[in-house]
Parts: structure tokens; sequence; C-alpha cells
């Protein structure tokens, strides 16, 4: 059998017995909860204090009111970017980059460029990893498509310039005591970190984030920061690091976070559920905070619907999804039990599939941000092998099971899930599910976000509802024939 490393349960809280009844109308009301947008200065942007695109709505979570914000001159609402201060001497290169970044910024949205290009103003090091980024994607852009190649600085000699400076800077100012752990040094290193991130140079990525580390554990730890966007981009990148991994993430999660969310009636069948569960599954115990954490994100995303503007507003989902993530990476491993017959092997792969599913949907809505999830393929990998583990008995709280193969079915393309359609049908004859729409409506009344999986729930629908009348039809075809009756129905024709 394979060795897989799965959830453990320290102290499982006391679980009811399960529920043989399932509710088959689901909970949806949902009401919209904004607030005013904060108003900001002409040729200012606060960093934390919203995000490149949007101001935050609905936010139950304030940070703490001593902490500084840094406040820097915005070149998004400055037409003239030469009265921009500028952290090194310019000349027609460099503007001819900040230009490229602005105009670029305006026309093409890409999560977290915009409020980097500002923080890129505060520091030398970071304004010239800043040019670099901008030299690389200025010559990507200018490649005929079929020769663009992998976004790395030492395919385009202007970004390693530009580079080479920014390193040279970093290392002279880490052998210098005074400015070894000074906050623009924190910022510069970002900025590496940030690009090892987007390419998915994960190798690269975990020698950058661990000299980010010792430079913020010198600093006294992520609070001791003065800019809360900086706080919530390092936590965002490495939380890309955490889920990449499937490890636990560095640091805890920042003020700032989005926490406290009322969910209201939208988590009510999903809390029916954590109470059923039966006293003789210990293994499920505390995965119940991470699937509430999950739970408060979809009712968050779902109450702004009706904003247009809400998948632009970056800062703002890094700060509802951190919070999510850290949950569910926060859960410690164990390793599968041996013994199949014991209640605690199906609980086990059943506690890995609902985390695995949660990390599939958070990552699902990373991508629909634009931001992509190189972790997805993994997990995704992962829980094919979960789902064709032998003898679990997915009815052990088949709702819930339910939900964590249709929300990881969903990202995979046909030919993948084939296996999950297989044991969606098995767990919905366990509960007396008919169709697919059926099957469709318990996952919606648990975790679920409309505007990532309601295409993609249609045509699983579709493919869920060919098998079952498939094997409606061999189970007919299958079936003895009286020959009594075939001797009357030759007598009729006759």
């Amino acid at each position: 059998m394979p060795d897989f490393e799965f959830v453990n349960v320290a102290n499982p809280g006391d679980v009811k017995r399960h529920s043989t009844k399932i509710r088959r109308h689901v909970m949806k009301d949902i009401g919209k909860a904004r607030r005013k947008p904060r108003t900001k200065k002409r040729g200012e942007f606060i960093l934390g204090e919203g995000s490149s695109s949007s101001t935050s709505n609905g936010d139950e979570s304030r940070p703490n009111t001593t902490s500084r914000a840094l406040i820097l001159p915005s070149p998004w609402l400055d037409t003239n970017l030469n009265t921009l201060v500028y952290p090194t001497e310019m000349d027609e290169d460099r503007m001819s980059l900040v230009r490229f970044l602005v105009d670029e910024a305006q026309s093409t949205y890409r999560p977290f460029r915009f409020p980097w290009i500002t923080m890129g103003l505060s520091d030398s090091a970071a304004f010239h990893i800043t040019l670099a980024n901008a030299a690389l994607y200025r010559g990507i852009k200018k490649e005929p498509q079929e020769q663009k190649q992998k976004p790395e600085f030492n395919t385009n000699v202007e970004a390693m310039k530009w580079y080479t400076l920014s390193l040279a800077s970093i290392t002279k100012r880490l052998a210098d005591p005074a400015e070894s752990d000074s906050e623009g040094l924190v910022i510069a290193v970002t900025g590496f970190v940030c690009h090892d991130s987007s390419i998915g140079n994960f190798d690269r990525f975990c020698v950058h984030m661990e000299g980010l580390q010792r430079i913020i554990d010198r600093k006294g730890g992520l609070e001791s920061l003065s800019s809360p966007f900086l706080r919530i981009m390092i936590s965002w990148l490495d939380l890309a690091g955490a889920t990449f991994f499937n490890v636990k993430p560095r640091f805890n999660v920042p003020r700032g976070a989005i926490k406290d969310i009322d969910t209201g009636n939208d988590s009510q069948y999903l809390q029916q559920l954590l109470r059923s569960w039966d006293a003789d599954c210990p293994t499920l115990g505390d995965v119940m905070s991470a699937m509430k954490a999950t739970a408060a994100v979809a009712s968050y995303i779902n109450r702004q619907s009706g904003n247009p503007r809400f998948w632009t507003d970056d800062v703002t989902i890094a700060r509802l999804l951190g919070p999510a993530f850290h949950e569910v990476l926060s859960l410690e491993g164990r390793p599968l039990p041996n013994d199949t017959s014991s209640p605690q092997y199906s609980g086990t792969a059943a506690r890995e599939a609902f985390r695995r599913a949660a990390l599939v949907f958070l990552a699902a809505i990373k991508i629909r941000m634009g931001y992509g999830a190189y972790e997805m393929e993994r997990h995704l990998e992962a829980f094919r092998q979960i789902s064709q583990l032998p003898l679990v008995d997915w009815g052990m709280v088949a709702e819930l099971n339910l939900w964590a193969h249709i929300i990881s079915a969903m990202q995979e393309e046909s030919p993948n899930r084939a296996w999950h359609v297989l044991t969606i049908v098995g767990i919905m004859e366990t509960i007396g599910l008919q169709t697919g729409s059926q099957a469709m409506d318990i996952a919606r009344g648990i975790i679920w976000v409309d505007a990532i999986h309601a295409e993609k729930s249609d045509v699983l629908c579709s493919e869920i509802d060919s098998y079952l009348e498939a094997s409606l039809l061999q189970r007919i075809e299958a079936l003895p024939v009286d020959p009594n009756l075939v001797l009357l129905s030759s007598d009729i024709e006759s």
C-alpha cells in the first residue's frame, strides 16, 4: 500500500452520532454586506488601506490602529511621472521602464502589480528589481508569441543589468549592521521572492524566502514591519510556497487579515453536518475549523457577487484567503492506518480528502483572481491517489465526501475525472440521490462559489447523469427474461 501522510487529530472534540438524513433544500439566502469606501487624497496611495483597484468591502476584522501605514505618492494618480520622488537618480532608460510599468498597469490587470510599483519607489534595491521585471516583461511583450521564453532575468540583457544592481545593493547592505534589518531591504528581498513565485521557480523561492525570514526575525517578526501592505504581501508569498510544498506557513496570520466573517445562514448546512459526525470517527475532529474558515471565504465572495471590481481587488482577496490557508495548512500530518477495517482508516482518508479539496477550492479562487496557482496540479494528483485508495468507506460523512470529490472533479479535465465520477455516483447511491443536480445541490450547500463553479458544475453534472443512464441501461439488459413472456409476445405478433 502507498505510504500516505495524512492530517493528524490531536484532541478531537465531542461529536454526535451521524445522521443518515440529508437536507434536500439548501439555505442559499445571500445578503449584501458593504461599507462605504474610504476616500483618498489625490496623488496618495496608502498601502494596506485598500488595493490596486478598489477598496475592500465588508471587512469585519480591522487592522490595529496603532500600525503605521506607509504613505507614498501614487503613479496611478499622477499624470506627470517626472514629479515623483525616486530612490535613485533617474535617466531616460529608467524613466522609459517606469512609463512602461505604469502604462501596462493601467491597461492590463495583474494582481499586486500596482501596489508593488508603489513599494518599489521606497528603496533603491527594490526599485532596481522592479525595473528588472519591467525590462523583462517589456522584452517578452516584443517577442513573437511562438518565441516567448520563460520570464527569467538571465534571458534578457537589460533585465540582468538592473537585477545585478539590486543584488549588489542587497549584498552590501546585508554586511552593514545598520542596514541589515532595514525595511527597505525587506522590500527588496520580497521583490526577489515575488518574482520566483510568479514564474514557479520554487527551489530559488525557498532560498530567497529563508533569507527574508532571517531578516524579518532580526527585526522582531512580521508585525514589526510598518507597512500593512508589506505584511500582507509577505504572508501571501509565504502561503504560495506553503501551498506548493504542502507545509505549514513560516509566518502567522498578519494584522489586517479578514478573519471574523459573519456568514449568516450561508454555512447552516455545513454546521449541521459538522455537528453530526459520529463519535466513532475521531480522526475528523480538528478539521472542523479549517472547513469553517473555508466556508467563510465562500460566503464572503458570494456576497460580493454584485461588485464588478471584486476580482481585481487583489489586496482584499489576499487578506481574505490568508486565514483559511493558515487553518488548512497548519493541520499536522498523520499516516494512514494499515488496518483497513479500522474506522480510522476511512476517517483518515476522508479527512485528507477534505483538506486537499479545501486547498483545491482556495487555489481555484487564486486562479479566478488572475494570480495563478502552481500548487493546483499537486493537490489534484494527491486527491486522485486518495480517491483510489482501496476499501475506503466514502459513505462515512457521505455529504462532505461528496462535496470533496465534486470540488476536485470540477478542476480536472474530463479524462482525469472518470474515477471521481465513479466515486461520486457510489456516494450518491449511499444517500439516495438519483441525479447529478441533486448532488450539486448538496455541494452548493456546503462550500461553493458561484462565480467559479457554476459553469464547471454543469459539465460535471452532465457526465454524472450520462454515467447513471449508462449504468441503468446495463442493469436492464442484464435482467433475466421470462420465457413465458417471450412466447406471449410471439403469439401476439402472429
